[in-house]
């Protein structure tokens, strides 16, 4: 997969959690899922961030924009520490079926900033 993470991502000046995280939803050609056929089920998107310690994991299950996702999901998810602004690794895997009915899944890594 390509870059999947926006390189900036938000933290809430009250929780220090990442809210929420998102990049957009594409293959490794950079085409959206949609153009592809392919359908996202969910997805699991982590940010730990070694600086502080902090780690979060949230969800998305719906409300899927074309070539986009959002870690929004209800419950808000998990979090230890604060995160601070500064660097931090995104993680995310997504299941989806594909243009066959498949079920596949991808994952994918990218350096974020934190702000």
């Amino acid at each position: 997969m390509p870059h999947n993470w926006d390189d900036s991502q938000n933290i809430n000046a009250g929780s220090k959690a990442v809210e929420w995280p998102q990049g957009p939803l594409t293959d490794d050609m950079g085409v959206t899922f949609p153009q592809k056929g392919w359908t996202p089920l969910w997805l699991e998107a982590w940010v730990v961030q070694d600086s502080t310690g902090a780690s979060q994991r949230t969800t998305q299950w719906s409300g899927w924009a074309p070539g986009r996702w959002t870690a929004d999901g209800i419950p808000p998810g998990w979090k230890v520490g604060s995160f601070q602004p500064g660097l931090a690794l995104g993680i995310a895997l997504v299941a989806y079926r594909d243009n066959t009915g498949a079920f596949k899944q991808a994952w994918w890594l990218d350096p974020i900033d934190l702000y």
